[in-house]
């Protein structure tokens, strides 16, 4: 992202269909696609463009997105949808979204889509990666670790190999450990889903060095709406475009601080 207009070259440049909104007070140009929005919705957060903003005061020409146009229209989306229409979307959506959100220091962004991931139907192998990659609360990988860990089979080679050699030599212990347990317990014929569920939780917290919420005061997770992932904590209402009086009082406060009540001017209650 540059804080400076650039040339697209011989690319002529259109405007998004959707997200060029005639009382937008910003301009983003991703590639030749040219998205018109409120700069209030990338100050509300401590991110890249709110030091991008103050650095280049004044300026009205378009700022220059690293992004792919479809990319960034999927990151507006999630402030622009009225309906909160976040049930049965993609996961490829929420991946850009993630993405995009983490790249330029919107936590409360990638806390929606954590809560968003947690709802969907991942399969093991594949929500360790995408927690592991984007650094996201490792407790809410415990159900995954634990299911791999008790399957009779091994993975294959193509889906080990989406994971670290760190984290198969960490599930093979927590395999070994079971078993173990299980053979200690009289199990005739042990293997690793023989073990007890809480004891394979506890083999993979101490492995894994994560707390045991069995032991312990359950941690107010990201997925739940706390701060154990720094970069997921705190609340922001999802915003709509807003009307000519409405900008004049956001304005007022270049921060855009919420509502007392947490709910939209239209009395929707915030879902993020």
């Amino acid at each position: 992202m540059s804080d400076t207009p650039t040339s697209t070259g011989f690319s002529a440049i259109v405007k998004h269909p959707q997200y060029f909104i005639p009382t937008g007070d910003t301009q983003f140009l991703a590639q030749n696609v040219l998205f018109k929005v409120h700069r209030y919705f990338f100050e509300r957060e401590p991110s890249s463009f709110r030091e991008i903003f103050s650095d280049s005061d004044g300026n009205t020409k378009p700022y220059t997105l690293d992004a792919k146009p479809e990319d960034f229209a999927h990151f507006l989306w999630v402030f622009y949808d009225e309906d909160f229409e976040y049930e049965n979307q993609p996961l490829e959506r929420w991946l850009v979204i993630l993405r995009l959100a983490t790249r330029w220091g919107f936590g409360k962004v990638r806390k929606l889509v954590v809560r968003q991931l947690e709802k969907l139907d991942l399969q093991p192998i594949d929500k360790i990666k995408i927690y592991s990659d984007f650094k996201i609360d490792a407790q809410l990988l415990i159900p995954s670790y634990s299911t791999l860990a008790k399957s009779p089979t091994l993975p294959s080679l193509s889906e080990a190999a989406k994971l670290d050699i760190e984290t198969i030599l960490r599930l093979t212990m927590v395999r070994e450990r079971s078993l173990q347990k299980a053979a200690e317990d009289g199990c005739r014929s042990p293997t690793s889903a023989s073990a007890g569920d809480e004891d394979v939780k506890r083999f993979i917290c101490e492995i894994f060095g994560l707390p045991n919420t069995s032991t312990t005061k359950p941690p107010n997770t990201a997925a739940e709406g706390g701060s154990t992932d720094d970069t997921t904590g705190g609340s922001v209402p999802t915003l709509r475009n807003p009307t000519p009086g409405e900008r004049k009082k956001k304005n007022a406060n270049a921060n855009g601080t919420s509502s007392a009540n947490g709910q939209h001017t239209n009395g929707k209650t915030t879902p993020f």
